[in-house]
């Protein structure tokens, strides 16, 4: 008989094995799918490129080069790679699914817990359980019918159009991703009831950074009993239940809701399930789920192909692809370099090493695409050499912390790639069209920064001569060229904006790795792992957005309210006002992709019916995002800096009022000046 301390070894090094299989799989599959894409991009122009230097060099007689180049065109044009596409969007969405569950563990998932951080011990406690309970059971029904699902396939033979692979392989992913992810929310829930421990992630984390986590302290077990008990903890967990019970009521037959307090319903329990701080992604499944079985005759089994085809996009592998381009850079010593190249042309003014930072994070924003992963890039070497200079450490964390929200404005952006998805908006349109108000509210940002630091009296560097610009210039042209690679790219139809993404971040990778030379091959690994786990936390929540978003449409909400606010009188200006309201109320709570991928499947369609143009109003949604990201309780960029700079929130809340009463003056500009957005587009004929 095998004793208890021997299965208790056992069970340790089956799940060891276990974590390490779901890290392997996920690094993997974000790898390949972009190498993947690299190769099926230059297998294209290489045809091509190779035919035109045969034609050349036939012309002038070179049978040097013509041979050789004809003989690559004929490789090339008989090289397949048609199924390329359909395979690595197989690859990403079993990374999305494994990924969530990796991100079970690794705590990533992101929630409202304003109201849950405030419980006493014995309270947030039960609170916390609840909502991992919740996950547990989420995943563990979406498993059960995604099963059923792959049955139907088994039975049917059908195939993959381009792979012509069994597509009930294909779908496997979701009760095998399901099952993993039920299987983590109930092994962190037995860790969380044995210790009073939540699996933390470090936003934050960066090599040679030291964090502090911000995040609630344990909870032990002894605590339960000495707590006192909160009611609020009571009304969090009971309020969801007893909404979901008035949807079994009406199904019932009990009790009759009528359409409009359908939809009150599912926004209230939306509501109440994430103020339990579940992950927003569970909350909205749970929403959906609870409104199938309830009040619809949809057939629940459909839950399970919705949570496949609703990432079963092309531009949506856009979102890791920038991911992990903006990692490769952050580890890869770009940012440094950018930095002092931004110095030698700012330092000599007020405030020099300050407006560097802004014109770092400009630049730095212009290759990654994520705030956080700016403030990290930037703050990271510029804050220390600041408070170094005699800056007061409040005023620097101002500074970045508000400039590195342009990372999500000026293109490529993140949160344009999910407004795209959402509203079926044109992806590179989006990008061309952040670029003139990205510029100018990074002026208005560094005028902000310039008149403060010349009110104080702060330090200036010495003015730099030519050579040194040219020298700092030389060694960032690495970094820089990738602005030129993707812009350009997208604009002049040479890619899409997902192979754009993966060739910079397979530029990233090259130019951090072999020619910088700061980021090691052993590292590499982990900068995929952690590029796979963000990507796919925000993928789930894309998933269950999906979910969400038809909803919606069978409930037709954004009809409905549009053609509510036709009847009020309420114009394209009263909108406007309506929605920045709306989004910045929403900042409090949610962080931006979130907000993004409930919302506008809902604004957009009456937007539309307004007159309001789409693209103008993307832009609109994503300088709300800029704003939500620096102010609490919720910022993430105030969290993120407030690691880097050894700050209190409270303290940091303070130190960005200046920058941000700029960026909500800004705002007001975006809504109603739609030609600040709208003017490049147009002039290049977008």
């Amino acid at each position: 008989m095998m004793s208890q301390a021997e299965g208790t070894k056992l069970l340790r090094a089956l799940n060891r094995v276990l974590n390490h299989l779901e890290e392997w799989l996920i690094a993997t599959m974000i790898a390949a799918a972009t190498s993947l894409i690299f190769v099926a991009v230059l297998h294209r122009y290489g045809a091509g490129l190779s035919i035109d230097i045969a034609k050349w060099a036939e012309a002038r007689n070179l049978a040097f080069l013509a041979v050789p180049m004809r003989a690559a065109f004929v490789w090339l044009a008989a090289l397949d790679l048609s199924w390329a596409q359909e395979l690595c969007i197989y690859m990403f969405i079993w990374m999305a699914k494994f990924g969530a569950a990796y991100g079970v563990r690794t705590g990533i998932h992101v929630g409202v817990d304003v109201l849950v951080n405030i419980l006493p011990g014995g309270s947030r406690r039960r609170v916390i359980t609840f909502g991992l309970m919740c996950g547990a059971l989420f995943t563990a029904i979406v498993c059960y019918f995604g099963a059923a699902f792959v049955g139907q396939m088994w039975q049917t033979g059908q195939q993959s159009n381009d792979l012509e692979a069994p597509m009930w392989l294909v779908y496997l992913t979701i009760p095998l991703g399901s099952g993993l992810m039920c299987f983590r929310f109930l092994q962190v829930a037995w860790s969380f009831y044995h210790t009073g421990e939540l699996p933390h992630h470090d936003v934050a984390g960066v090599e040679g950074v030291e964090v502090d986590p911000v995040h609630p302290a344990p909870v032990t077990r002894s605590q339960v009993i000495r707590d006192e008990r909160s009611p609020l903890g009571w009304v969090l967990m009971l309020l969801p239940v007893l909404i979901v019970a008035v949807c079994f009521a009406h199904s019932a037959h009990v009790i009759t809701l009528p359409q409009g307090m359908r939809v009150a319903v599912v926004f209230g329990l939306l509501l109440s399930l994430m103020l339990t701080g579940m992950p927003i992604s569970i909350a909205l499944g749970l929403t959906v789920l609870s409104f199938m079985f309830t009040l619809t005759d949809v057939r629940t089994e459909s839950v399970a192909l919705k949570l496949f085809t609703g990432i079963e996009s092309f531009e949506i592998m856009a979102i890791p692809f920038f991911i992990l381009a903006g990692n490769f850079l952050t580890h890869g010593g770009v940012a440094r370099r950018m930095i002092a190249f931004a110095t030698s042309l700012v330092g000599h003014w007020y405030g020099g090493l300050a407006l560097s930072g802004v014109v770092a994070c400009a630049l730095f924003a212009a290759i990654s695409g994520s705030s956080p992963a700016t403030v990290v890039a930037i703050g990271s070497v510029i804050l220390p050499a600041m408070v170094a200079q005699g800056f007061p450490k409040r005023f620097g964390a101002g500074v970045i912390t508000t400039s590195g929200s342009l990372g999500i404005l000026i293109p490529p952006s993140i949160p344009m790639v999910l407004f795209a998805v959402s509203t079926n908006t044109s992806v590179g349109k989006l990008f061309i069209a952040g670029i003139v108000p990205g510029m100018v509210l990074a002026m208005l940002l560094g005028a902000t920064t310039f008149y403060r630091a010349w009110r104080n009296d702060y330090p200036r560097m010495p003015k730099a001569t030519f050579y040194e610009r040219f020298d700092a210039f030389r060694k960032s042209i690495w970094g820089i060229l990738l602005i030129v690679i993707v812009i350009g790219g997208i604009y002049s139809g040479l890619f899409t904006p997902t192979e754009a993404a993966a060739v910079s971040a397979v530029y990233a990778f090259i130019v951090a790795v072999f020619i910088y030379k700061d980021l090691k091959l052993r590292d590499v690994p982990r900068v995929l792992l952690s590029s796979a786990n963000l990507s796919a936390m925000l993928l789930y929540i894309i998933t269950n957005a999906v979910l969400f978003s038809f909803l919606m449409t069978y409930e037709n909400v954004p009809q409905a309210l549009a053609q509510w606010m036709i009847d009020q009188g309420l114009g394209w200006i009263g909108f406007l006002l309506f929605v920045n309201l709306l989004l910045l109320v929403a900042g409090n709570v949610m962080e931006p992709s979130s907000i993004i991928l409930i919302m506008a499947p809902i604004l957009f369609p009456v937007a539309i019916k307004l007159g309001i143009d789409p693209i103008h109003f993307g832009i609109l949604m994503t300088v709300n995002m800029e704003v939500g990201l620096c102010h609490p309780p919720v910022g993430l960029n105030l969290y993120v800096a407030s690691g880097i700079a050894k700050m209190g929130i409270t303290e940091l809340t303070v130190a960005v009022w200046p920058w941000l009463l700029t960026m909500l003056g800004f705002l007001v500009v975006v809504t109603y000046w739609p030609g600040l957005s709208l003017w490049l587009p147009r002039l290049l004929g977008m």
